[in-house]
């Protein structure tokens, strides 16, 4: 009996107050208030939008034009919630921190504040650089990424660019080159690497290309040679006059010789395999006389470099070297034989292959007894400084086999 007069008496309680809470749990639910802000919101730029003035004090006189308050109102606000909204879309400014880095997009405003390390995103999302900026370029030392997070750059920047030490990689990851830059481009000293990961080059760079004392490395990374570069080419005049035992402390790589027989006289010529050369050796005695001289440079190439410029036809040398000193068909003599006979083995040149009648003595060491001195080329000759530089080709005009240096005294 007293349980329930209990129960009546606490219904009787529940149902006075039950109006009250319901009332208090709406007015404190987010959606009723959430409903009224914007509600307030929608009041506020519906009062504000109308713009039809009332008398002459609802206008701002500027010089004879009269503009409604309210409209001028309207147009601060609206260029406000702009200029937030494109703050907020151009930075992680209110995202947080990534790993302690505040995170920028390339193109935000408020990048041109930030200091000391961030992050910033590409235009397509991707974390593109860490590092140090100031006034919104990469400035000071970070690291540039590629879409898949490979880092592709690590060292000093200046306004965007590479500048001052670094190391720039392959796309895989393998290092490229290390060493210093300038305005993006390789500038001072560094060393260059294959994909591989073995050391292609090491020495002089002015802008981007191997300039100066420098050193080549095989495919295995031995050294090959060691001597000067001007851009991206070895000097391969400097091993004119030196002697075949000067020209092997400049040269570790490969060789391979070709002695004249007794019938055609004692020169040698010397293919250096890994630098795409030979040279001919004039002497009255064998290969390991002092006496012998280097006399003719041939560069196994069509390609001749002028400064940036590749040039694969005669009419470009004419363009760099003016008009050549002798031009005409002529009999191959031995060190051209050669040459063309070891591009012939890559390719088809000239006219295919020079007869020759050879001996092996040992496997780089091969006696040349006779060859076909009726083979027949056409040769463009110019004089720059003290070379001369000579053009093979097959017939007139068009593209060029390969070229000669000599000294400029020499035929």
């Amino acid at each position: 009996m007293g349980n329930n007069l209990f129960s009546v008496l606490w219904s009787s309680i529940k149902s006075k107050f039950a109006t009250i809470v319901s009332k208090l749990r709406m007015w404190f639910s987010w959606d009723f208030i959430r409903t009224r802000i914007i509600g307030k919101i929608r009041d506020f730029f519906v009062n504000l939008f109308n713009v039809k003035p009332k008398n002459k004090d609802d206008y701002y006189t500027v010089f004879r034009w009269m503009i409604s308050k309210k409209l001028a109102y309207m147009i601060v606000i609206v260029v406000g919630v702009v200029s937030i909204w494109y703050i907020l879309s151009t930075t992680n400014l209110f995202a947080g921190r990534s790993e302690g880095l505040p995170t920028y997009k390339y193109n935000s405003f408020m990048l041109r504040f930030a200091k000391d390390k961030v992050r910033i995103k590409a235009k397509s999302g991707y974390v593109a650089y860490e590092g140090d900026v100031s006034k919104g370029y990469a400035t000071g030392e970070g690291k540039l990424f590629s879409p898949n997070g490979t880092v592709l750059y690590t060292g000093s920047f200046e306004k965007n660019m590479y500048e001052g030490e670094g190391t720039q990689n392959y796309e895989t990851g393998i290092i490229h080159y290390k060493g210093e830059f300038h305005a993006n481009l390789y500038e001072g000293q560094g060393s260059l690497y294959r994909e591989n990961g073995t050391r292609e080059y090491e020495g002089g760079f002015a802008q981007g290309m191997k300039e100066g004392a420098g050193k080549l490395f095989d495919a295995g990374g031995n050294q090959v040679y060691e001597g000067s570069f001007a851009s991206d080419e070895i000097i391969y005049g400097e091993l004119l006059g030196k002697t075949p035992q000067q020209i092997r402390e400049k040269y570790f790589g490969s060789q391979k010789m070709y002695e004249e027989g007794e019938e055609l006289g004692s020169d040698v010529v010397i293919h250096l395999e890994d630098i795409n050369a030979l040279y001919l050796a004039e002497s009255d005695g064998s290969a390991t006389d002092d006496s012998m001289k280097a006399v003719n440079v041939v560069v196994l190439s069509g390609m001749f470099r002028a400064g940036k410029t590749e040039i694969r036809g005669i009419d470009g040398i004419k363009g760099v070297l003016g008009d050549p000193i002798y031009e005409g068909y002529s009999s191959v003599i031995l060190p051209e034989a050669v040459a063309i006979n070891v591009l012939s083995d890559r390719q088809k040149t000239l006219n295919g292959r020079v007869k020759m009648d050879t001996s092996a003595v040992y496997s780089d060491d091969t006696i040349v007894r006779s060859f076909d001195q009726e083979y027949s080329v056409y040769i463009y000759t110019f004089r720059r400084g003290d070379l001369t530089y000579s053009f093979v080709c097959n017939e007139p005009g068009g593209s060029f086999a390969f070229y000669e240096i000599q000294e400029g005294g020499s035929e």
